[in-house]
C-alpha cells in the first residue's frame, strides 16, 4: 500500500482499534517543569499530566520513560520507544524521525561565568569550551556557529556544576531549566546569561514513516480541550493573576501622575539607555579592537591561557605582519588604510579549518590561534593566509597587492603561556621578514625547512592541475562467485617529468591546503566520464569507486558535485559508489549523516573504507545510509593460516550480510586467500592478485 493510503487510513482508524495497546513514549528526566525526577524518585510534571491525559481520552496506555536526554534519543533510534516528546527538529533527526505540531516555544542562550565579558554572540565563543547536554540541539547550532570546542555532560545540573568547578566557563541551555537549575543550585550569580542564541519550537516525533503513530499522537492530542490545558499550565507554570477590580483605582492615579511621571520616565529612560550604552562600549573597547572589531591582546590572552588549561592541548599561534605596510598608509592616507585592515582582518575570519581565534594585536599585526602542534596544519593554515592578503584590493581606483609573514610558535614546545608563545610567535615573524619577507618562519627553525617543503609542495600542485598533471588509473574488482569485473576503483595519480609521484607525497598536502576539493571534484567527473565511455562501447555493467577525503566530506558543495557528475555523464546513480574512512567519519557523524542521505537519494552507493580500523564501526553501519563495507587488507595478512585472522574476517562478512551489505575485500594476494574468501561468501575482492591499479586502456581489454 502506498505511504499516503497509510497515512491516510492511520488518521481515518477508531482510536479505540488501537485501545488495549501500549505507546512507549521518551523524555527528558530534567527539564522542569515539562518533565523532571520529584524526590519520590517519579517522573513529574507537566508532560506526565498531559499524557495521562492523552490516555483517558484515546484509551491507548502510556508507558513514560524520563530518562536522560542522549538515552532517550537511543531509545527511539534503536526502537525502545515508540515517541520522544519535547524535542526540536533539526536537519539531523529530520532525516530519522517524523514530527507532530509544534505546541510550546523554548529560547535557548549561552551562559558565561560573571567574570568573563565581551561574550556578545557566537563568534565570542571561539577560543572557549561551551558545555552542551550529550544529544542536545545545541551541539548541532554551535557546529553550525563554527564553533567546534564542546565538552558533553548527561544533565544540565552536570553541566552548572562543571562551571562551579573551573572545567568550562561558558554552556549552551534552554532557558527554562538553566533558571530553575541555576537557583536551585544556588548559582544564580555566579552566571549571567551572555546572549540569545537560538529560538526554536517543541514537537513530538515517531521513528521515520511511521504515520500510524503519528496519526494516533495527534488525534489525541486534538481531545484535550483548552480548559484543560490551561488548568495544566496553571499547575505547572504559574496562575495568572487577576486584577481586574483594581483597574479603577490603577487608572485614577495613574491619570493623576501622569504630567509629572511622563516626563520624569522618559528622563530616567534616556538617562539609563545613555549609561547602558557607555557601559556596553567600554566593556566591548576593554576586550575588542574597535577598528577590525577582532579580540584585542586582553581578550587574546585569556582564550590563550583558558586553552592551556585544558589537559592534553594542542596550541599554535601564527602571528600575521603585513609586509609593507607603512608605504600603504604614507601613500593613501589613514582612512583608506583603516579600510585595507578591516578587509584583511575580514579575510582572515573567512578562512577555513579549526581556528579558535583571530585577533589583532595593534598596527598590521593579527594573530591566528589554531588548535593542533601539526607542523602541516599549522604550515596549511599560514599558507591560507598568505594567500588570502595576496589577493589584490583597489585602493582609490587602483588594484594594491599586500604579502604577508608569518611567525609561529607551538605549545608548550616554544612557550607554556600566553605571552610567551606570543613573543616568540613575534620573533619567528621577525625571522620571516629578515628572510626577504612573504614567508613562513617557526620559532624552531628546524621546522621553518619542513613548511618551507609543504609550501613548495602546495605550489607544485597548483601547477600540476593547471598542467593537467593529474590522471586516473583503475584497480578491478572481481566477483568471487563469478570470477567476472564487476566494479573499478579510481585511484589519483601524479605523473610529473615522466615520473609518477606517491599519492603519500601530495594528497595529505592538497587536504591540508584546502586544494582536495576541487582536485577530488575533477576525480569523480573524469571517473564517471570513463565509466559512460566503457558502457558506451560495449563494456558490461560495472559499478565506478571513487574515494572522499575528509574535507571533501564536510564541503556544503558535495552533493551538488555528485550531480553535476553524474548528469555530465548521463550515469544512473547506482553505477557510482563513493567511499569514506571510518576515520573521516571520527567525531563528524552528526555532519556528515545529513549529507550522506542526500547522496543516497540520488542512487549512489556509500561504502566504508579500511572497515573495522577506525572506531565505532557497528555504529556507523546503523544510522548512516552504508551500503558496501571494504575489508581492510590488515585483516587478510595472515589468511588463511591464521585462525584469529579467519575468525575475523567471517565475523565481518556474516555481520554484513544480516545488514544487507556488499562485502569487499581490500589487498588480495594469492590465490589462498581467494579461495577462502569465496568460501565464506566475500561478496567482491581486489588486489595485486586479480590485477594493480592500470591505465583505462588497459582495463578496457580486461573487461
Amino acid at each position: 500500500m502506498p505511504t499516503f493510503a497509510v497515512f491516510a487510513l492511520a488518521l481515518c482508524l477508531p482510536l479505540a482499534a488501537v485501545a488495549g495497546k501500549t505507546l512507549r513514549v521518551v523524555g527528558d528526566n530534567n527539564y522542569p517543569p515539562y518533565l523532571f525526577i520529584g524526590p519520590d524518585g517519579k517522573p513529574q510534571g507537566y508532560v506526565v499530566d498531559e499524557w495521562k491525559l492523552w490516555e483517558s481520552k484515546t484509551g491507548v496506555k502510556v508507558e513514560l520513560t524520563a530518562t536522560n536526554w542522549a538515552d532517550a534519543q537511543q531509545r527511539i533510534r534503536s526502537g525502545q520507544a515508540d515517541v520522544i516528546d519535547m524535542i526540536f527538529r533539526t536537519p539531523e533527526r529530520a532525516a530519522r524521525l517524523d514530527f507532530t505540531r509544534s505546541f510550546a516555544t523554548v529560547e535557548t542562550d549561552i551562559y558565561a561565568d560573571r567574570d568573563l565579558t565581551g561574550i556578545a554572540d557566537a563568534s565570542g565563543l571561539r577560543g572557549f569550551v561551551v558545555g552542551v547536554q550529550r544529544g542536545d540541539a545545541c551541539v548541532e547550532r554551535l557546529h553550525q556557529a563554527g564553533v567546534s570546542s564542546m565538552r558533553e555532560y548527561t544533565g544540565y545540573a552536570d553541566i552548572i556544576n562543571a562551571a562551579r568547578a573551573g572545567d568550562i566557563r561558558i554552556f549552551c541551555m534552554d532557558r527554562s531549566p538553566a533558571e530553575y537549575y541555576l537557583y536551585r543550585l544556588h548559582a544564580q550569580d555566579e552566571f549571567v546569561k551572555a546572549f540569545d542564541f537560538y529560538t526554536d519550537r517543541f514537537r513530538r516525533g515517531v521513528r521515520k514513516g511511521d504515520a500510524a503513530t503519528l496519526a494516533l499522537v495527534q488525534q489525541g492530542m486534538a481531545k484535550i480541550t483548552s480548559q484543560e490545558r490551561q488548568q495544566l499550565h496553571d499547575k505547572w507554570m504559574g496562575q495568572r493573576v487577576d486584577l481586574t477590580g483594581y483597574a479603577g483605582l490603577f487608572k485614577t492615579v495613574a491619570s493623576a501622575l501622569a504630567l509629572v511621571g511622563v516626563l520624569l520616565l522618559a528622563w530616567v529612560h534616556s538617562l539609563r539607555r545613555a549609561v547602558k550604552k557607555r557601559t556596553r562600549d567600554l566593556r566591548f573597547l576593554a576586550h575588542y579592537d574597535p577598528l577590525t572589531r577582532l579580540p584585542n591582546r586582553h581578550l587574546l590572552l585569556d582564550r590563550i591561557n583558558h586553552a592551556l588549561a585544558q589537559p592534553g592541548i594542542a596550541l599554535s599561534v601564527l602571528l600575521v605582519n603585513l609586509d609593507n605596510f607603512k608605504r600603504i598608509n604614507d601613500r593613501f592616507g589613514h582612512p583608506l588604510a583603516d579600510q585595507l585592515l578591516q578587509q584583511m582582518a575580514e579575510r582572515l575570519q573567512a578562512l577555513a579549518g579549526p581556528i579558535d581565534t583571530v585577533a589583532r594585536l595593534g598596527g598590521d599585526d593579527f594573530v591566528l590561534i589554531l588548535r593542533s602542534a601539526e607542523v602541516s596544519q599549522v604550515t596549511a593554515l599560514a599558507e591560507q593566509a598568505r594567500q588570502a592578503i595576496a589577493q589584490g584590493i583597489v585602493l582609490q581606483g587602483e588594484e594594491v597587492f599586500l604579502s604577508a609573514s608569518v611567525g609561529v610558535s607551538l605549545y608548550p614546545h616554544d612557550g607554556e603561556d600566553g605571552v610567551t608563545l606570543l613573543k616568540n610567535a613575534d620573533a619567528a615573524m621577525s625571522r620571516a621578514k629578515q628572510d626577504g619577507r612573504n614567508a613562513i618562519s617557526f620559532y624552531r627553525a628546524s621546522l621553518s625547512a619542513q613548511a618551507s617543503h609543504f609550501v613548495t609542495m602546495g605550489a607544485s600542485i597548483r601547477h600540476a592541475m593547471q598542467r593537467e598533471e593529474f590522471e586516473l588509473h583503475y584497480q578491478p574488482q572481481h566477483c568471487l562467485r563469478s570470477g567476472r569485473i564487476k566494479a573499478v576503483e579510481a585511484l589519483l595519480r601524479w605523473r610529473r617529468g615522466g615520473e609518477l609521484v606517491p599519492p603519500s607525497e601530495f594528497i595529505p598536502c592538497a587536504e591540508e591546503l584546502g586544494l582536495i576539493e576541487e582536485l577530488g571534484e575533477w576525480v569523480m567527473r573524469t571517473a564517471c566520464q570513463q565509466l559512460a565511455s566503457w558502457l558506451a562501447g560495449g563494456a558490461p555493467t560495472l559499478r565506478m569507486a571513487v574515494n572522499l577525503s575528509a574535507r571533501q566530506l564536510t564541503s556544503p558543495g558535495l552533493v551538488s558535485a555528485v550531480q553535476t557528475a553524474l548528469a555530465q555523464a548521463k550515469l544512473p546513480g547506482d553505477l557510482l559508489e563513493l567511499e569514506i574512512t571510518e576515520s573521516a567519519l571520527v567525531g563528524s557523524e552528526a555532519q556528515i549523516g545529513a549529507t550522506l542521505e542526500a547522496i543516497r537519494a540520488l542512487g549512489v552507493r556509500i561504502a566504508i573504507d579500511d572497515f573495522g580500523t577506525g572506531y565505532s564501526s557497528l555504529a556507523y553501519l546503523r544510522h548512516l545510509p552504508v551500503t558496501v563495507v571494504k575489508i581492510d587488507k590488515s585483516f587478510l595478512d595472515g589468511a588463511p593460516e591464521d585462525s584469529a585472522a579467519v575468525e575475523v574476517i567471517g565475523a565481518i562478512v556474516a555481520m554484513s550480510h544480516a545488514l544487507n551489505l556488499t562485502v569487499v575485500a581490500e589487498g588480495v594476494e594469492s590465490d589462498r586467500q581467494a579461495a577462502f574468501l569465496g568460501k565464506i561468501g566475500c561478496d567482491l575482492a581486489q588486489g595485486w592478485f586479480y590485477g594493480r591499479a592500470v591505465a583505462p586502456a588497459q582495463i578496457t581489454g580486461a573487461l
